[in-house]
């Protein structure tokens, strides 16, 4: 079995009766590191009963216009991202303004991903909408 993918991953594919991975192995692990990000960077601090620290804190302020609070924000993502998805390294994140209008907040995620066989250079783009949600592309 391969590390690219997640423990939960790999089981959910172990019970399944399709065991065939689509893609080649880059895109799987593109797309298991994707799947992470979004249900990290969804989870705000405090909300896990096991790990308080999991998640990121509330992003609706700076969506609602409290500007100030980027440099903090973009700190509190990289730092989340370094933590909890160690398939990336050299993780670097940066604040897109105004990229998607008024009420929304993008980040631009880079990052190096490896399968254990070459590192693979990544970008995603976060967009945070009105509601605090993250979507990830």
């Amino acid at each position: 079995m391969s590390a690219s993918t997640c423990l939960l991953q790999r089981l959910s594919r172990a019970t399944s009766k399709d065991q065939g991975l689509p893609g080649s192995e880059q895109d799987v692990l593109r797309a298991s590191i994707l799947q992470n990000l979004e249900r990290i960077l969804n989870s705000r601090d405090g909300m896990s009963l096991t790990c308080d620290k999991y998640g990121i804190p509330d992003l609706t302020q700076i969506v609602n216009g409290v500007p100030e609070r980027v440099n903090e924000i973009t700190r509190a993502l990289e730092e989340c991202i370094r933590t909890y998805e160690p398939r990336l390294t050299q993780v670097k994140v940066e604040h897109v303004p105004n990229a998607h209008g008024p009420m929304t907040a993008c980040f631009k995620v880079r990052a190096a991903a490896s399968s254990g066989k070459s590192d693979e250079d990544l970008w995603f783009e976060t967009v945070v909408v009105s509601s605090g949600r993250v979507r990830l592309t």
